[in-house]
């Protein structure tokens, strides 16, 4: 496979992105991490030329973080980024200088190659598409004598990864913008863990049994595990203490298919599921029934295009673009954490992944893991490969109830669970 010069000497950040530099400290480190589990130990050579080979498809990953007069921007990055084994605490902050000014980090650890990446880049599905890209190449290099000439000259999954184009701005119609205000949310709380960084926590299920579930009460898969994070908040937390304020649940929406766009930027949006859940006797199906009516209401074109007329109007303002640099970090941060406030947790649910068929073999599932804040302590989130879903639990807090009280109830809804910390799968749970 010959490598290509990027398509861009350099790109703007797109609408969501302009957040992430400003607010990214070891505290905040917006650090989410995709995990491909393979079916063999990994041999780091192999990954090392796999990622150098595949990198300069890719016009997203192959950058550095610069600094303008008005806004922040992206510049192709020359130098060769290294895999590393896996050493540290998951989500960690990506430090420009002990990575050569890439803003992801590639991980090798058993049978497992972690891609760790800075949201100011792209969301979930731009980087999943990456990881996917650089195993693709990784078994070819691995198992060249089960390739055809054709097959291994193929650069897999990089037919759209040249595209950089801002999606928030190219569907801006700002007749339809409205103002967006969430309610301050209940915040979870918890002593910190005592040994530092992430504590993660991976409920294993089959697909086929969670959607049997799920069509009892007549919902998609999202809206199961959404009404169940939910209401394991009000079982473990608001049903103790009372709390007013109410339960919100922000749910990352890809808005690649609602849109018909295709871009390795971040494009995405977030679904708000509010629900207040104070201390009084609250059955499940009540909460059901209001996260699917909320996910039919607000799941809509119209709503996002709302939502992005919202976002990127203030981008398009004329006396904010001529503000500096500075000063607009300034009004930047209030506003993130002004959002932060109107959120209990984040539960992201990438759906199925999808491997190409010549790789199926070598692909054991995948991973996927999001950073946490002091105002979410806890996150959340899915992913399927084949009949497995993985469900995970990021926490920054010493306990993990809220984990705990969703893979209750998944196994006494007769979905066999298994439990999986660390990496090793080391308990299960069918029939707690």
């Amino acid at each position: 496979m010959k490598k290509r010069a990027a398509p861009t000497r350099w790109h703007k950040l797109d609408n969501t992105a302009n957040i992430f530099p400003v607010v990214a400290s070891r505290r905040y480190s917006n650090v989410f991490r995709l995990t491909a589990v393979m079916r063999e130990a990994v041999a780091p050579a192999l990954l090392q030329q796999a990622l150098e080979q595949t990198l300069p498809y890719f016009a997203a990953f192959n950058v550095r973080l610069r600094h303008g007069l008005f806004w922040n921007y992206l510049e192709t990055n020359r130098a060769t980024p290294q895999v590393l084994p896996e050493q540290d605490a998951p989500c960690r902050y990506i430090d420009p200088v002990e990575t050569g000014r890439f803003l992801f980090r590639v991980l090798y650890y058993g049978s497992r190659v972690h891609l760790e990446t800075f949201h100011v880049l792209t969301d979930g599905t731009g980087a999943m598409q990456f990881l996917k890209a650089v195993c693709y190449r990784y078994c070819q290099l691995a198992h060249p004598d089960a390739f055809t000439p054709e097959q291994l000259a193929t650069p897999y999954g990089t037919e759209t990864a040249g595209e950089v184009q801002d999606g928030y701005l190219k569907h801006y119609v700002p007749a339809k913008s409205k103002t967006f205000r969430e309610p301050g949310a209940y915040h979870l709380r918890g002593e910190h863990r005592i040994a530092g960084g992430l504590g993660v926590a991976t409920a294993l299920m089959p697909v086929d049994a969670l959607k049997a579930e799920c069509r009892r009460f007549g919902a998609t898969v999202g809206e199961y595990l959404t009404a169940a994070i939910a209401y394991g908040v009000y079982e473990e937390y608001t049903a103790c203490n009372g709390a007013k304020r109410p339960v919100s649940i922000f749910v990352p929406v890809n808005l690649r298919p609602i849109f018909g766009t295709e871009t390795s930027l971040n494009f995405f949006s977030n679904l708000t599921i509010i629900l207040p859940l104070a201390r009084r006797a609250v059955p499940f199906e009540d909460v059901m029934e209001a996260v699917k009516r909320q996910f039919a209401e607000k799941l809509t074109r119209e709503e996002f295009e709302q939502k992005l007329a919202f976002t990127a109007g203030s981008e398009k303002n004329l006396i904010t673009r001529i503000i500096p640099l500075p000063l607009k970090n300034g009004i930047l941060r209030i506003v993130y954490e002004h959002s932060n406030n109107g959120s209990t947790l984040v539960f992201s649910n990438l759906g199925p992944v999808r491997v190409e068929e010549p790789f199926r073999r070598y692909f054991e599932g995948f991973r996927f893991l999001l950073s946490t804040t002091p105002r979410e302590p806890v996150k959340a989130t899915a992913c399927a490969c084949g009949n497995t879903l993985a469900l995970t639990f990021t926490t920054e807090v010493e306990d993990n109830r809220l984990a705990r009280s969703v893979v209750r109830r998944l196994a006494k809804a007769g979905v066999p669970v298994t439990l999986e910390t660390g990496g090793d799968t080391d308990e299960t749970l069918q029939g707690v």
